[in-house]
């Protein structure tokens, strides 16, 4: 497998030209996430520390550049644990990307030497790191000085409008990558990244695959893999 590198996931995110392209898939389903990894049960879920090994297996499975991990529902006590686990269970040559809610969930992770970016819903902004809107519109994102916003879907579309200012994660859509055969996912992602050069598009949905929809993943995964 190859090493994961934070440095091409940030040069992908801030449209440096030396980026080659990387993975940005937030939201895999539970069901699919125990398949790539080949574990199951709920021991995987249950504490901050059991849910940042599991995702740290599914970074190394995904073959991505980093971990990426849900803070929005932690309290800031699980925050606490979940921050040491990172810090503890992550690739050195990796790191990981937070998503957050709250402006206080965002102070503390930028603290943390084990994140190298926040994926922020409503008022957050973490100023001091990359930052990917992951709600609102592009134009909003802009506004504020984001990195880079999560598209749900036109990826091709909101490249061509925003992708000088903005890089474009995600976008492919859930559905369409659920709906669409293993040709056809080789075939679009595979003209983004020969439209982008892996810089300023993040290779993603936009949203959750159907947890019915393993080969449609793992065709998604694969070319990822292959274009990286």
């Amino acid at each position: 497998m190859s090493i994961p590198s934070k440095e091409n996931f940030l040069a992908a995110l801030c449209r440096r030209p030396d980026a080659r392209p990387t993975l940005f898939e937030p939201f895999i389903h539970r069901t699919l996430a125990e398949q790539l990894i080949w574990r199951r049960g709920p021991q995987l879920w249950d504490t901050p520390a059991h849910y940042v090994d599991t995702m740290v297996s599914l970074r190394e499975r995904t073959q991505a550049d980093v971990v990426i991990l849900d803070a929005r529902t932690c309290c800031m006590r699980s925050l606490f644990e979940m921050l040491y686990a990172a810090e503890t269970l992550t690739p050195k040559t990796s790191a990981c990307v937070m998503l957050c809610r709250t402006q206080e969930q965002v102070t503390e992770c930028i603290h943390s030497p084990v994140v190298c970016a926040i994926g922020g819903y409503e008022d957050t902004h973490p100023y001091v790191k990359p930052f990917i809107r992951m709600d609102k519109t592009a134009e909003y994102a802009i506004s504020e000085g984001a990195d880079g916003w999560f598209a749900p879907s036109d990826a091709e579309v909101c490249f061509e409008k925003y992708g000088t200012t903005l890089s474009v994660c995600g976008g492919l859509g859930a559905d369409a990558v659920a709906n669409a055969e293993p040709l056809a996912i080789h075939r679009r992602v595979q003209a983004m990244v020969d439209t982008s050069g892996g810089c300023g598009y993040l290779i993603g949905s936009g949203g959750e695959i159907r947890d019915s929809a393993y080969l449609s993943l793992i065709s998604l995964l694969g070319i990822c893999i292959r274009c990286h």
